[in-house]
C-alpha cells in the first residue's frame, strides 16, 4: 500500500471524526447519536495509529496493510 494513501494520513481519520461528530449533534435519536459518537471514537483511534505510524515509519519498514 501506499504511504501516501489516505489510510496512514492523521488528517484524514480527524477530518472523519469530526464529520461524524457534527452529525451526531444533529440528532435527536439518543442511540443513533451514541453509535455516531462511538464511531468518532474510533476514528480518532486511526489518527493516532497512522500518526504512530508516520512518526516511526523508517526507509527499510514495510507499511503495515494487514493491520488495517
Amino acid at each position: 500500500m501506499n504511504p501516501k494513501s489516505k489510510l496512514y494520513q492523521p488528517d484524514h481519520w480527524r477530518g472523519r471524526a469530526e464529520a461524524t461528530r457534527k452529525k451526531a449533534e444533529a440528532l435527536d435519536d439518543g442511540r443513533a447519536k451514541d453509535r455516531l459518537l462511538k464511531i468518532a471514537e474510533e476514528y480518532d483511534k486511526l489518527a493516532r495509529r497512522a500518526q504512530m505510524w508516520k512518526m516511526h515509519k523508517n526507509e527499510d519498514d514495510m507499511w503495515p496493510e494487514e493491520e488495517l
